[in-house]
This record gives structure tokens, sequence and C-alpha cells, in this order.
């Protein structure tokens, strides 16, 4: 171990004893520079480019997951009417489903449903509003 040791000081003594000769410094140093230069903007591109291609892969992975969870997860429960069939909220609400509901595409039952809920928001709200009228 000493003796590596010792070969590499002689080695390190010999190398800064040593100037460098050159014929042309400053071509030289103009020369250096620019691949430096040349080098570290290559990387940036690499790394912007990298960057890129990886959140673009991750928003197509997450676009096409969230497409396919909308399009085809099944519904848990179809509700099949009958004659006379009506669904009641809270005992207090209740309302019929319209004719053909079956045949009704899904937005439409959304669309029917999101207006039956808004009516009922908006009867609770002022049957609130009477009671707080009559306690005050």
């Amino acid at each position: 171990m000493k003796q590596d040791d010792r070969h590499y000081e002689e080695w390190l003594a010999e190398i800064r004893g040593r100037q460098p000769v050159m014929s042309n410094p400053d071509e030289l140093a103009a020369n250096i520079l620019q691949r430096v230069a040349r080098t570290s903007s290559r990387r940036k591109k690499k790394k912007l480019l990298i960057v890129g291609w990886l959140s673009g892969i991750a928003a197509g992975l997450l676009l096409s997951l969230l497409v396919s969870e909308t399009l085809f997860t099944p519904v848990p429960y179809e509700v099949k009417p009958m004659e006379g069939y009506r669904l009641q909220v809270n005992d207090t609400y209740s309302f019929s489903l319209p004719e053909g509901w079956e045949k009704m595409r899904l937005s439409e039952k959304s669309d029917y449903l999101s207006g039956q809920y808004i009516q009922f928001r908006k009867l609770r709200r002022n049957r609130v509003m009477e009671l707080t009228k009559r306690i005050y």
C-alpha cells in the first residue's frame, strides 16, 4: 500500500513539474469554450426532450384510463320502472319516472334526474326557510 502511495506521489510531482506546450493558446481556449457550450446545451435539450416524452406518455395513460372508466364502467343498479312506480326521497318528495325510461340514453336519464334533484333541493330550501321563519 505504501509503495502504491509513493508511486502516486512521484507521478503527481512529475506531472505538476511539466509545463504544457501550446502553439496557439487563444485558439485552444476558444475551442474549449465552444465544446463546453455545445455539450451543456445538448444535455439540456436531451433532458427536456425526455421529460416532454415522459409527461406526454403519462398524460395519455391518464386520459385513456379516465375515458375507459367513463365509457366502460357498468352501472351497478338499474331501476326497471313498472306501472305506477314512484321514487321516494326522504319520505317527503316523490316523483314518477317518465314514459320510455328504459329506452332513454344515459345522458337523458341524467338530465331528468338532475332536474328532479334540483326541484327537490328548492322544495327542501323553502321548507327550511318556512321552519326558520316559524322559529324566529
